[in-house]
């Protein structure tokens, strides 16, 4: 269980959110909404102890979230960013490496070699689909799961089936936290935040 208690976020000096309180539980799939550049991101990345709070505090199952706490509560959690490309390579089966020793091979084989790496092509809706599949499979020990803005990239059926993977965490007693504002997703949820109601 994740609890947000009169948590204030500062950016650059400016208050994003204000008095903030909620509690995302155990088997329940909460969504936090709210129009763009509201806080939504921010708070996740408070949630995840990578940001501190201005005021007020985050607690894991009773236990408080800091920034220098936070690495050890980020071993029960599991996140999917909303730039999935990140990830890319999780859908590529590594090949046995099949090129020749080269001159910076021999005097330091931690130094990268001459030959430049391609960058990955943007992912299609099947490949986002996969990989959220994957990252589940990969998270069965974890007790959280963050999802960021994953449904802009997706077409309605897929949106579909991620939300029934994330009922499925859902139904086993995970705490799932999705950030989204598109209605099918917010429709869905047990509980819903709309930062654009908070206070400034």
């Amino acid at each position: 269980m994740l609890e947000v208690k009169d948590v204030s976020i500062a950016a650059e000096e400016k208050i994003l959110l204000k008095n903030l309180s909620f509690m995302a539980k155990d088997g329940q799939l909460t969504c936090i909404t709210g129009r763009s550049g509201v806080g939504k991101t921010t708070l996740l990345r408070t949630l995840m102890g990578f940001m501190p709070t201005k005021e007020g505090f985050v607690s894991v199952d009773g236990e408080l979230l800091t920034v220098r706490s936070a690495h050890v509560y980020r071993r029960m959690m599991t996140y999917l960013p909303q730039e999935c490309k990140m990830l890319t390579r999780q859908l590529i089966v590594p090949e046995a490496p099949s090129c020749e020793e080269d001159e910076y091979g021999v005097w330091n084989n931690l130094l990268p070699s001459v030959t430049p790496e391609s960058q990955p092509e943007p992912l299609s809706s099947e490949d986002i689909v996969r990989l959220t599949e994957l990252t589940i499979q990969k998270a069965e020990d974890k007790q959280i799961f963050i999802v960021d803005e994953f449904a802009d990239h997706l077409l309605p059926e897929h949106t579909r089936h991620v939300l029934d993977l994330l009922r499925s965490l859902v139904r086993v007693g995970k705490t799932v936290l999705v950030v989204s504002s598109q209605s099918q997703i917010v429709g869905c949820a047990d509980q819903v935040i709309n930062l654009d109601m908070m206070e400034r």
